[in-house]
């Protein structure tokens, strides 16, 4: 599924939605973006808003206001595309090793930069992957798709602060993982 990129911000009306229709409508495109930018592209988007949805439908009668509706479904999009990584890391890696080189049509006109841009792409998750889901989760937020340390800490219900210390261990850490994983795919 191609998400086109919405506005990060919540829609118009912050309120809670009256009926899970309403949350729907007003809120699946900005949570498929936030599960492809989350889960990057070993996710299946559309799998994950089904079960961000599901999780709504259920809770939605529940949901108390203590925090805003786009940081409590923030929240339950990243729960979700956190366990669909973890699920299916595996199971990509196996598909991965056991497609043959015929087994997709390549339209790039330079393979050789194709097969790089893959290696770099698979590279850059593998490093990615190794973070602690928080620090994975601002990294994203803050690098990838651009959001000001306030607005990631609106999203996430945080202290400014906190978001800053989070956003710089990420970093840190990152780049340690990312290190590694090209040391390893050099040896």
């Amino acid at each position: 599924m191609s998400v086109p990129a919405p506005s990060i911000a919540a829609p118009a009306s912050e309120g809670v939605p009256a009926s899970f229709e309403e949350a729907y409508h007003a809120w699946a495109d900005t949570a498929a973006h936030w599960a492809q930018k989350l889960g990057g592209s070993r996710v299946d988007v559309d799998d994950v808003v089904q079960e961000v949805f599901l999780v709504v439908s259920r809770q939605l009668g529940r949901f108390r206001g203590d925090a805003r509706f786009s940081t409590w479904l923030f929240e339950i999009t990243r729960k979700i595309t956190a366990n669909h990584r973890q699920r299916h890391r595996w199971r990509f890696w196996h598909a991965s090793a056991s497609r043959g080189p015929d087994s997709q049509p390549s339209a790039s006109p330079a393979p050789d930069v194709e097969l790089e841009r893959r290696q770099t792409i698979d590279q850059f998750y593998q490093a990615l992957d190794k973070l602690p889901e928080k620090y994975r989760t601002v990294l994203v937020l803050y690098e990838i798709e651009g959001m000001s340390t306030q607005a990631i800490a609106d999203l996430r219900g945080l202290n400014l602060s906190t978001v800053r210390v989070q956003i710089g261990r990420a970093r840190g850490s990152f780049m340690k993982q990312y290190r590694e994983v090209l040391r390893k795919g050099k040896s």
